[in-house]
């Protein structure tokens, strides 16, 4: 039985720009069912205050990617960081190239929870994030959203994430639904056997063992799957 909904936010849960009143409905049943929801998402800390506008009652974030895992109050539970060794090696690498639109710097950025670093294109980014992977990928991991190459620590990143959550909250790894969109879901869409939303890219619906048209369009049948 799914007890825990893990969904990317952009591009899988909040489409358009907004969030939907029918899956925000479908989200409230949810939680109110005693099942548990957080988003699990590239971004950072400030967005937990940048979901509170979205009017979505949540239980948890995975944040920079699955790197920290937060209660909806902020508080930490779990946490992956970069030594700063290997946050100073990234940013000493990405300023030799040249066509990299925005990385990171030390100091900008003083909890390495993420190394960030944009490009003009998605397949640009892939061709970095490949790079990376091949020079620092025993110490690190880089993942593909959108035009944006984002790095975490060995061994951290969604899956793990979601993995985390399971745990922190007693449950099964059997027991999550998860849901996403684009490059950087596909490993956990994989590993926790999930969801692709049908406007996902096509690299993610054929990694996906199931396609939706929403998150609470799922949540919903997975409700009345369970009282059948």
């Amino acid at each position: 039985m799914k007890m825990l909904i893990a969904t990317d936010f952009d591009g899988t849960f909040c489409r358009g720009g907004g969030v939907s009143d029918a899956d925000r409905a479908a989200i409230a049943r949810w939680r109110a069912e005693g099942r548990y929801f957080g988003f699990v998402t590239g971004r950072g800390t400030d967005f937990i205050e940048t979901i509170r506008t979205f009017g979505v009652e949540v239980d948890y974030h995975l944040l920079y990617n699955g790197a920290l895992l937060a209660l909806a109050d902020g508080t930490v539970v779990k946490e992956y960081r970069i030594p700063r060794a290997d946050f100073l090696a990234l940013e000493e690498r990405f300023r030799e190239i040249p066509d990299a639109r925005y990385f990171s710097e030390t100091g900008k950025d003083a909890y390495y929870h993420q190394y960030y670093a944009t490009f003009d294109t998605p397949e640009r980014a892939c061709e970095v994030a490949d790079a990376v992977n091949a020079e620092f990928g025993g110490r690190v991991t880089a993942f593909v959203n959108g035009p944006h190459v984002n790095i975490g620590k060995k061994g951290s990143g969604k899956a793990q994430g979601v993995s985390d959550a399971l745990g922190y909250y007693g449950l099964p790894a059997d027991a999550a639904a998860v849901f996403g969109d684009d490059f950087n879901d596909i490993e956990m869409i994989r590993v926790h056997h999930g969801w692709a939303v049908d406007t996902a890219r096509p690299q993610v619906l054929s990694s996906a063992a199931h396609v939706c048209g929403s998150v609470g369009e799922a949540a919903l049948k997975l409700l009345a799957e369970a009282s059948d």
